[in-house]
């Protein structure tokens, strides 16, 4: 014989006995017990009412989460929402820009000079003050070939034998249109004045990425492009005093 399946209405049911067990006493007496210590009594207090013990453990992370994201959605809107003005940004620019103009213009000669290009003549001392680094001279050049003279030119290399009035010396200018003639052979001040001069340049542009906010935009490709438009413009304007000054 075969019985069919119980179905909802006719499942039969046993009723549990949930009466004490006979011979285990019922336990009423909070838990833990007293140590008599009192941290280690409140350890033992703090433990028992801890939340990892509730029935569902997840209320009791889900209390505070709100406000933690809340908190830290708050700084981060804070920190978005800074409006940063544009006129000290405007002026470090105009700043940098005049700097990197100026040190560019002056090592555009020492740098031809440092590496041999430009005509060579004779260089007649004028007048020289200082000494060492600070040492200034004038003087006039004459072209070797007779195609051009300048009356007053900066004389760069200037030895303690030829600082007198009159004295002339081998020299060599970057062309008819330059400012200074360099006397004897390429020497370390003019070594100095174009590597420190380029060096400037370079942290103009490095300034002008940073002063600008330029490295600080939420777009990574517009980052990318503004700061490198910053780190090469001023070389490129050193380029340009460098072909002007050939």
């Amino acid at each position: 014989m075969v019985l069919p399946d119980p179905d909802d209405r006719n499942r039969p049911t046993v009723s549990l006995d949930r009466s004490p067990v006979p011979g285990q006493a019922r336990l009423t007496e909070p838990l833990p017990r007293p140590t008599g210590d009192p941290s280690t009594d409140a350890r033992l207090e703090k433990l028992e009412n801890s939340p990892f013990w509730l029935d569902n453990p997840g209320q009791a992370g889900t209390r505070r989460l709100p406000e933690v994201a809340s908190h830290v959605g708050t700084r981060r809107r804070t920190r978005k929402g800074v409006i940063r003005k544009p006129a000290p940004a405007l002026l470090a620019l105009i700043i940098l820009a005049l700097i990197a103009t100026f040190f560019a213009w002056v090592s555009a000669e020492p740098f031809w000079l440092a590496v041999g290009h430009g005509d060579r003549g004779y260089a007649t001392t004028t007048a020289c003050s200082g000494s060492g680094v600070a040492q200034r001279c004038a003087g006039r050049f004459d072209a070797a070939d007779g195609s051009f003279a300048v009356t007053r030119v900066a004389l760069l290399g200037v030895a303690d034998g030829e600082r007198a009035r009159g004295v002339v010396t081998p020299a060599r200018m970057v062309s008819a249109d330059g400012r200074m003639a360099y006397l004897g052979d390429t020497g370390l001040l003019v070594q100095l004045r174009w590597i420190l001069g380029f060096v400037l340049v370079l942290m103009c542009g490095y300034g002008i990425a940073g002063l600008t906010g330029a490295r600080r935009l939420d777009d990574p490709r517009a980052r990318r492009l503004t700061t490198l438009t910053s780190l090469f413009a001023p070389i490129v304007l050193l380029v340009g005093f460098l072909a002007a000054a050939y």
